[in-house]
């Protein structure tokens, strides 16, 4: 089964808006760990292993919420793509000549 376009489309959107809420869970998670403020990119006074062990959580939690998104969609346009197909096996002749 092939994905919609409109579930393509809102699976993106919702990943980037579960993405944002995400890096910012991590933000607040690392200062409530650390007590320090999450290491910046161009931050020249945090330690390499600061800034990985920070892009290591930030991502993973990123993943996960990514994947909650993919499931969710998918189960929210299932009953969609069943009909679609039902719908679609109407329009072809039950026997072929």
């Amino acid at each position: 089964m092939g994905s919609s376009l409109s579930q393509k489309l809102i699976t993106a959107g919702l990943s980037m808006a579960v993405g944002f809420v995400a890096g910012k869970v991590a933000e607040l998670g690392w200062k409530a760990v650390t007590g320090q403020t999450a290491p910046q990119d161009d931050d020249g006074t945090a330690s390499l292993v600061s800034v990985v062990a920070f892009a290591a959580v930030s991502a993973a939690i990123a993943a996960v919420a990514q994947r909650g998104v993919v499931n969710k969609t998918n189960k929210w346009f299932a009953p969609v793509e069943a009909v679609s197909e039902i719908l679609s096996d109407l329009d072809q002749p039950a026997i072929a000549n």
